[in-house]
């Protein structure tokens, strides 16, 4: 770097990187393959983890439904879904923010500014926390009739929601991905599943209660936040990365509230900001969708649209898997200015993913139904007409996943907010309507609907933004 540049990016706050401080071999593993073949072995280690996971959370399922019954068991379903969707909501899903500003610090082997973008991150993560758990428990203790829960959740409700802390872990989601870890995030993601199986089969044999159940799960958010925060503490440390993060306490207030990390990343608090706005429109597809046929239909209800969403997005799984090691790939492409490549790879993941979704979901047209009847019972059935609608939404959203991210990818932040937000306008009052005219059963068609109104905006964004240049505060900072 010239003695200019150096003086010009530190005259925007952002300190001169080390070379002399700097792992060589911090980027060598990702650097070594091409996107395809790293995308591929990614997938594969995030698949041993799901193949784990997956019969694991049924067996689960399974066991608690027969533990407490439908209508118990949907009322934990209700309590993680308020939970969850809180969480979402005050969670700024900084593993973007690391992703995005920090591959580019960490690719020129600027540590310092690496070390800003993940105070600021675990900064709006420790902050998001505090403020879903206050928010949550509040709300479950003012709101509990506009939920519609019963009496009994009166006082677990809001005891529930303190675990919305723990929930919010994105920034060691974002290291771990950047450092290429997918074997960690794999063995992570057991970890939940894990802790909830082994306190369900302990109530098994000591007794069973709705409020035991809830404490199981609230463990098992704990036990996850723990473990991914511990995963990416090591690797930083094996990377020589960790030392001197927590040197400058001084330097988050800076970069708070004196403007210092604006400067520094021009665009960071802009794109921080919208990315929890999307994840905010994203919870209409999920657990707002629980919340709203729980509501409507009742407990038990909102049991059989949880086990048919596990269903659904369990086949779906091997597909969808491809957007989380898609993303980073993206972004050192973007970083490196290769927007053929770029777009090749989003041609070929679309490709690849839609196919093996197409084919996944006709298996589940004949495996669907026994699956339904292990997991639930003999009233197994009941749910298979919902969980066929929500597995054709998500082969939708599989063809479509590349288009996401490769908005993000370009900072066209402003597309993914309106496509997410117009998406939502639909669906919510959609579902309210089908689901009030058929039951359970209107769910699907409602989802599904908004799912493809979804993809073809996402790709007239894609395709209108493919010819653009990057300009503002939009476009990538230069190194």
């Amino acid at each position: 770097m010239t003695e200019s540049s150096q003086n010009a990016r530190n005259s925007r706050g952002q300190p001169p990187h080390s070379d002399a401080n700097a792992p060589e071999d911090a980027h060598t593993e990702q650097d070594n393959a091409s996107p395809q073949k790293r995308i591929v072995r990614n997938v594969s280690i995030l698949m041993a983890g799901r193949a784990l996971n997956a019969p694991l959370a049924l067996l689960h399922t399974s066991l608690a439904i027969r533990l407490l019954g439908a209508h118990d068991f949907g009322l934990i379903v209700l309590l993680y879904a308020f939970a969850r969707t809180v969480g979402d909501i005050a969670d700024f899903q900084s593993w973007q923010t690391v992703l995005n500003f920090g591959s580019e610090s960490l690719g020129r082997r600027d540590i310092n500014a690496f070390h800003r973008i993940l105070r600021f991150g675990l900064t709006l993560d420790i902050a998001g926390g505090l403020f879903g758990a206050l928010i949550g428990a509040a709300f479950a203790w003012l709101g509990r009739d506009w939920l519609g829960w019963p009496d009994s959740l009166a006082l677990l409700g809001p005891l529930y929601a303190t675990s919305i802390f723990f929930m919010a872990s994105a920034t060691p989601v974002g290291i771990l991905r950047l450092l290429n870890k997918y074997s960690l995030i794999s063995a992570q993601s057991v970890v939940a599943t894990v802790v909830r199986l082994v306190g369900t089969l302990i109530l098994w044999a000591w007794g069973g209660s709705v409020t035991a159940m809830a404490a199981v799960w609230m463990l098992a958010e704990v036990a996850s936040c723990v473990t991914l925060f511990g995963f990416a503490t090591l690797e930083l440390a094996k990377k020589d990365l960790l030392r001197g993060l927590l040197d400058r306490p001084g330097q988050i207030f800076e970069d708070l509230f004196r403007g210092g990390i604006s400067r520094a990343f021009p665009g960071v608090w802009r794109f921080a900001l919208t990315t929890n706005l999307n994840s905010t429109l994203t919870l209409a597809f999920g657990h707002i969708g629980t919340l709203v046929i729980g509501g409507m239909l009742g407990p038990v209800s909102a049991s059989y649209y949880r086990v048919g969403s596990q269903i659904a997005a369990g086949i779906a799984k091997p597909a969808t898997l491809v957007q989380s090691t898609l993303y980073p790939e993206m972004t050192r492409l973007w970083n490196k200015r290769d927007t053929l490549h770029l777009y090749v790879l989003a041609v070929r993941a679309a490709l690849a993913a839609g196919a093996l979704g197409s084919v996944l979901l006709c298996f589940a047209w004949f495996l669907g139904g026994p699956i339904l009847q292990i997991v639930i019972g003999p009233n197994g059935a009941d749910a298979l007409p919902l969980t066929m609608w929500l597995l054709g939404a998500e082969v939708v959203a599989i063809w479509g996943l590349p288009l996401e991210p490769l908005l993000f990818t370009m900072r066209r932040i402003g597309a993914v907010i309106i496509a997410r937000g117009l998406d939502a306008m639909l669906y919510l009052p959609l579902l309210v309507l089908t689901t009030e005219w058929y039951g359970l059963d209107g769910a699907g068609p409602a989802i599904l609907g908004a799912t493809v109104f979804l993809v073809l905006m996402q790709l007239g964004f894609v395709w209108r933004l493919s010819g653009a240049k990057p300009a503002g505060v939009d476009a990538p900072p230069k190194g």
